[in-house]
């Protein structure tokens, strides 16, 4: 935060910073209770409400062992609870036990209540469960006994998730043999997130001779938006590096953790430097008898984590084998991967064949791999971790509980869009995922070309030859008259436009549109990304700036924001044709999609911002924001704008921060 603030010192000046800051602080007071520890609803101002729409049924709950910011926020029920808040779902979180860490964080809640488990939460919760929401329990604990018969009651869906052997010693308070038996016959979807997991739920359901029913093999997963090797990070203050840097993050304590294996891999090594991120407050006899090059640096948010990855030489995962580990579907495996770093791993059966993991059970395997200097394979990582990440695990369970979700009102009737220029490294990315998602919708895919001179127009020419895409070239380097290229070659009634540094993250991607569309007789634009206006009538502050980009957890959208970005916009063809497209004087780029979104206001429509499209951004990959040819050309193209729209329709500038 102190660095967002300097850099908007910098580039806006005192009084600006000021009145920013405040707006920050005002947006998060008022949802001050998303952030508390507890919290049964989100406060939001009276004067806001008109503006905002609330989300669609289903809920979604998730019935949890731990609260939501356990571990860093990085255990699989508060993935799962992060995802479904961004896949456009209104997540109520639930769970059994208060935290006993040492530290606790003050992350950002991204669920509509968050609330410890008691005699009183089936009534506190009672007004929001209808038919069809989905509960999915994570343990068979008997602390969640009338949750799940107020989830029976509703008739709501059910899933539970078998995530550890809990016949173990990790069952030891939540096991229960009359609830496990409940939640079998009752869910209509079983998750095993390990192999042995899966096969273990077949046998229950034999055990107890219950009907068959979908069981799901669903490993752990990965947020590939916030663990993304191709983002710039700067290296954290705190890593230690040597001749070879090596990272754990995660739990620290149980019969399960190596340590013999660090620690004498570590004696013998002195230039081996080993980073152990994670709370070590109840282990003072491992961390004092430790050699000096394992260093601890305690327990860190999820969010902070890429940066420690970006920087080391391998990921560790020393987890003794056996009846505990043999259970286990590391989550931290795919947030490696996902980062590009190597990853060496005790043999645990469900990571075998895992791009970039080597196995060994003893320090003589461990440092004969780090001796071989293994080459990181970054295209296995990214086609691996495309099949693995939680939008993806959550698709595989909606596609049961909620099998009415694989129609659209979109199918056959809409183009996309996208611009390339010169953007050879992430074009076939957005392709891709575009053609991989593609089974509901049926949409068009146009990619305009404007100019590149990387060898991207040609590789595109090559990849594509089956008319998987309409592939055009622009005279010139234009953002508006690309966009403009590409609606005159489409004849489909919506129209979306999303940058070549975006890509499509799940099977639902458009969903939450959908639901704007159906339900906004008024829609004339619906678009991902947002800006408010300055008292000078100039785009200035956007969404990311604010708590929640700007969005309250149990809302779909708004409409008091001042204009909408192009990258994920929807609109009719029809409004497209009645507003004559983009204007060209924006060419090459900056204020065109400002621009854009003024004359669908000055139309008598409106635009709605919505944050849950399902796409991932790398930002600035064609632009270069922040560079002095940037800035001369924004400072150019925001004075024609505001004189434009002083003249026309002065009112339109009323959204301001």
């Amino acid at each position: 935060m102190v660095n967002k603030i300097l850099n908007h010192f910098k580039n806006h000046g005192l009084f600006s910073t000021i009145a920013w800051l405040y707006n920050c602080i005002l947006f998060k007071f008022r949802m001050r209770n998303v952030k508390s520890v507890d919290f049964e609803e989100i406060e939001i101002d009276k004067s806001e409400k008109k503006f905002l729409t609330p989300k669609s049924k289903p809920n979604i709950f998730i019935v949890a062992s731990i609260p939501y910011y356990d571990i860093g926020g990085g255990q699989r029920c508060s993935q799962l609870a992060k995802t479904f808040n961004i896949m456009g779902y209104n997540v109520i979180y639930l769970y059994a036990f208060k935290s006993s860490e040492s530290v606790r964080f003050d992350l950002s809640m991204p669920m509509a209540k968050h609330i410890f488990i008691d005699e009183n939460t089936c009534k506190k919760i009672k007004s929001d469960v209808t038919k069809n929401d989905l509960f999915i329990f994570e343990s068979p604990s008997p602390k969640f006994k009338d949750i799940l018969d107020l989830a029976i009651e509703r008739e709501c869906k059910i899933c539970y998730e078998n995530i550890d052997n809990w016949e173990t010693s990790l069952g030891s308070t939540v096991y229960n043999e009359d609830m496990l038996k409940r939640l079998l016959l009752h869910s209509d979807v079983l998750v095993g997130t390990a192999k042995p997991l899966v096969k273990q739920l077949e046998d229950y359901l034999v055990k107890y001779n219950i009907p068959s029913k979908p069981v799901l093999y669903l490993a752990n997963a990965v947020d590939d938006e916030l663990f993304c090797g191709n983002k710039e990070l700067v290296k954290p203050d705190d890593l230690k590096t040597d001749k070879v840097t090596l990272l754990y993050y995660g739990s620290l304590w149980g019969e399960w953790f190596d340590w013999d294996l660090l620690i004498n891999l570590a004696k013998k090594h002195p230039h081996y430097c080993f980073n152990i991120i994670g709370d070590y407050s109840n282990i003072k006899s491992i961390t004092d008898a430790a050699p000096n090059n394992i260093h601890f640096l305690g327990l860190k948010k999820q969010c902070d984590l890429p940066a420690y990855l970006k920087y080391v030489d391998y990921s560790l995962i020393p987890f003794k084998p056996g009846e505990i580990s043999d259970y286990v579907s590391p989550l931290k495996i795919f947030e490696y991967i996902s980062m590009y770093t190597k990853v060496l791993c005790t043999e645990l059966p469900d990571v075998k064949g895992y791009p970039n993991v080597y196995c060994g059970n003893t320090v003589e395997a461990w440092e004969s791999i780090i001796e071989s200097n293994p080459k990181l394979d970054k295209t296995a990582a990214d086609e691996f971790i495309l099949n693995n990440t939680w939008r993806a695990r959550i698709t595989e369970i909606l596609n049961i509980v909620h099998p009415e979700n694989n129609t659209s009102i979109l199918k056959d009737k809409l183009s996309v869009i996208i611009l390339n220029y010169n953007n050879k490294n992430v074009i076939f990315k957005c392709v891709n995922t575009l053609l991989k998602y593609n089974e509901i919708y049926k949409y068009k895919i146009i990619v305009v070309d404007n100019g590149s001179v990387d060898g991207s127009y040609e590789e595109l020419q090559n990849r594509y030859q089956n008319n998987e895409i309409i592939l055009l070239q622009n005279e010139k380097n234009g953002c508006s008259s690309g966009r403009n290229l590409g609606v005159a070659n489409s004849d489909s009634e919506y129209i979306m436009f999303l940058d070549s540094d975006q890509w499509v993250t799940n099977k639902y991607w458009l969903q939450p549109y959908e639901n704007i569309i159906q339900t906004h007789s008024d829609f004339g634009l619906i678009g991902w990304a947002a800006g408010f206006y300055n008292n000078k009538n100039r785009a200035y502050h956007v969404v990311d700036s604010f708590p929640y980009r700007y969005m309250p957890c149990n809302m779909l959208c708004r409409y008091d924001i001042g204009y909408l970005g192009s990258g994920g916009m929807i609109t009719k063809r029809e409004t497209f044709d009645n507003i004559e497209g983009f204007d060209v004087f924006y060419d090459p780029t900056c204020y065109e999609d400002t621009d854009f979104s003024m004359k669908v206001r000055n139309l008598g429509k409106e635009i709605y911002y919505c944050p849950y499209l399902g796409v991932i951004h790398l930002p600035h990959q064609t632009t270069k924001s922040g560079s002095k040819e940037h800035q001369e050309l924004t400072a150019k193209k925001q004075e024609y704008f505001t004189r434009k729209w002083l003249k026309t329709n002065p009112s339109l500038f009323k959204y301001k921060k």
